[in-house]
């Protein structure tokens, strides 16, 4: 066979394998592993005899232009054998520059953020919440690796590079001002005396949720109405519009900016704790590595470790932050690939209700990649 596929392409060989593998007759002279073992060795071969260069194009566009037609299941799995096969092929192509807009790491108390100074109440507040919002989104930002692993694949706003601070301009400009003028925040800020602990009594106002919470149903309240009021409709002149603080940003970003449909998760944002997101992701890439990269039989996770991890939070985070570390693995983590998606959505819901009213984020984002 070796001889006999010597001139083949991967096209080919992928073609000849699906053939040779639904052939019930093949069983009679060749094991599934045999024949996987063979099959490994021609594709090598044909990686190998491609310029490295055209091989690095064929894995900007995932491989799509190598691999034949067919059920997508069948072609998401021959589409993760190669990546396997030419990642040491493509560890010899040329580097390419990429060109990010530069995003500030997280900040909070233990890394040297500032204390929130504040002569006011309103200064106070803005500050605390901005800076909280902050925080949560810039830990779920896709990092520049995106740029090799998924390039022809857009990546959503709310994990872009530059959006968090983007998002933060939006609040303290349009936002916070609707919500600080309220009836019950402004009777919140003459409750009580304010002092250098103000802000940890913020968030954690904010964390304790609940029937009640002055903040979170101001917020809620607000943002329910820009769907039909318009974003800071209540204090901002007539001749600014909120939505070019996003378009501005994403065309220095590449990204496409969010729009009235996506007011829903632009509202979720508070409750999403940037602790939690951290520890999530910590725990997500310990997993990935033990179930896919283990140095050892010992230290290895069981198959479907880290597709349960990742179940588990969207199910126990706040609604769409689960989704949105799911959706940042699947940028970053190479074997979270469509497939992994897929079968991450099953695992999520039975059917397309359960799915959707458990991880509406992920689901929109499954149905809207590009073939």
């Amino acid at each position: 066979m070796l001889a006999v596929t010597s001139g083949l392409t991967v096209t080919h060989i992928f073609m000849l394998r699906r053939m040779t593998m639904a052939d019930p007759e093949t069983k009679s002279w060749a094991s599934d592993r045999e024949l996987g073992v063979v099959f490994d060795t021609i594709l090598d071969r044909a990686v190998a005899a491609i310029e490295v260069e055209e091989l690095g194009s064929a894995a900007d566009s995932q491989f799509d232009t190598l691999l034949p037609l067919g059920d997508e299941d069948v072609r998401d799995k021959e589409r993760w054998q190669l990546f396997d096969v030419a990642k040491k092929y493509l560890s010899k192509r040329k580097k390419v520059d990429v060109v990010a807009e530069a995003v500030p790491p997280p900040l909070n108390d233990d890394d040297g953020e500032e204390p929130v100074q504040f002569s006011n109440f309103k200064q106070l507040f803005d500050e605390t919440i901005a800076r909280y919002t902050r925080r949560s989104l810039l830990s779920l930002v896709v990092s520049s690796n995106h740029a090799t692993l998924r390039p022809h694949i857009p990546v959503p706003f709310i994990v872009a590079p530059g959006f968090a601070v983007c998002y933060e301009k939006l609040l303290r400009k349009f936002v916070l001002p609707d919500i600080r003028a309220t009836k019950r925040i402004t009777e919140l800020a003459k409750s009580r005396t304010w002092d250098a602990s103000g802000s940890n009594r913020l968030i954690g106002m904010v964390q304790a949720g609940g029937a009640g919470n002055a903040i979170l149903d101001t917020w809620d309240a607000r943002w329910a109405a820009y769907n039909s009021e318009g974003i800071g409709a209540k204090h901002h002149k007539k001749d600014e519009d909120p939505w070019e603080v996003f378009v501005e940003a994403a065309k220095i970003g590449g990204y496409t900016p969010p729009h009235v449909a996506d007011i829903p998760l632009l509202h979720s944002v508070i409750r999403w704790e940037p602790e939690s997101l951290s520890e999530a992701w910590r725990e997500l890439m310990l997993l990935y590595q033990q179930e896919f990269h283990a140095k050892n039989r010992h230290e290895q996770a069981r198959e479907g470790a880290v597709r349960d991890c990742i179940v588990r939070y969207i199910r126990d985070l706040p609604k769409r932050a689960g989704d949105m570390v799911a959706i940042k693995a699947f940028f970053e983590l190479p074997k979270c690939d469509r497939m992994f998606l897929r079968k991450l959505m099953h695992s999520v819901g039975g059917t397309d209700t359960e799915r959707r009213r458990v991880a509406p984020g992920l689901v929109h984002f499954f149905n809207n990649l590009p073939m």
